[in-house]
């Protein structure tokens, strides 16, 4: 591969996603400028309109500007920042990884996105996912450690009240 297709680049953002990184891009897997279809192109976010006062939209375009960043970056930004405290804010760890977990099986993320479940758990959440959904314990249990235990024996209220709620949500 042609040096000119590989870049190296460092994230230190203080996130489990800091470190040194390579990009390798393979020309080949492009298809040609007159192959691309914009309207054949699958969204990966849905758009929304909300209205902001004037006054707010000026301080979005300064603060903005002071990054070096476009308004729309910025306010994507604060608004992933303000729902990573609220969804931080639920005690019960099961509940938590619920409302991750809901969001991210019904998110279309693209390969460089950051799931939900990332956030709420940490760098440890493979490992700590399973346990926290199956006994509400950060622990690794068996089921066979509790013969006989019933179904949510392991789960907090929140968790299931949650579950029971976010049963009759779709898509």
């Amino acid at each position: 591969m042609s040096d000119q297709n590989v870049r190296s680049f460092s994230v230190q953002r203080g996130s489990v996603l800091d470190g040194e990184f390579t990009l390798r891009v393979k020309p080949e897997m492009f298809p040609e400028a007159s192959d691309q279809s914009v309207s054949g192109k699958p969204k990966s976010d849905r758009k929304f309109n909300i209205r902001i006062k004037q006054h707010d939209i000026l301080l979005f375009d300064a603060l903005a500007e002071q990054e070096g960043v476009s308004r729309s970056v910025l306010i994507n930004r604060l608004l992933h920042d303000f729902l990573r405290d609220e969804l931080m804010s639920v005690q019960d760890d099961d509940a938590r990884a619920l409302l991750a977990v809901t969001a991210d099986k019904q998110a279309n993320y693209d390969d460089l996105a950051q799931s939900w479940i990332l956030d709420a758990l940490g760098s440890d959440f493979h490992h700590i996912l399973r346990n926290i959904l199956e006994f509400n314990n950060r622990n690794e249990q068996q089921p066979s450690d509790h013969p006989g235990a019933p179904e949510n024996q392991f789960n907090s209220e929140a968790f299931i009240g949650l579950r029971n709620k976010l049963k009759g949500i779709k898509k």
